[in-house]
């Protein structure tokens, strides 16, 4: 009787001892706390659409709005600057005042003007005065 109930004991201990230890696998790598906790990766890079108010071979100043105040950016141009008319290469010269463009942005290591990646002078035109439409409003207008 005693070797039974010791018998009994062992394997209850045994399957116990399992089973924490495959739910202690099981919950290996990060834990909700730790996720929360790790800081998330801040972006070097940021999408661009905006109209062209000049343009040099070393800078490009646009405005992201049609507004009389509108501010100013200026961004470098390099030689890493990739300038593209839709998926044909173009140049500095196909880029238009006046024009709206889109492509990506990489910001500042040090002091200094954010650099243009990628310029796509093949972007779609705003028109003039529209302030865009909120989703719903296209569909309540026909």
């Amino acid at each position: 009787m005693k070797s039974k109930l010791i018998t009994y004991v062992v394997a209850l201990i045994t399957v116990i001892s399992a089973g924490t230890t495959y739910s202690a696998e099981k919950g290996k790598g990060t834990t909700s706390s730790e996720t929360k906790a790790a800081p998330k990766a801040k972006r070097d890079t940021y999408p661009l659409y905006a109209k062209v108010v000049a343009i040099t071979s070393r800078t490009l100043t646009v405005v992201r709005s049609d507004k009389e105040d509108a501010k100013e950016s200026k961004y470098t141009i390099n030689s890493a600057t990739q300038i593209v008319n839709g998926e044909k290469p173009a140049t500095v010269e196909d880029v238009k005042v006046g024009r709206w463009v889109s492509g990506s942005l990489k910001k500042a290591e040090a002091d200094g003007n954010d650099v243009v990646i990628k310029l796509n002078v093949a972007a779609k035109q705003k028109e003039a005065g529209s302030k865009g439409t909120k989703k719903g409003e296209a569909k309540a207008s026909k």
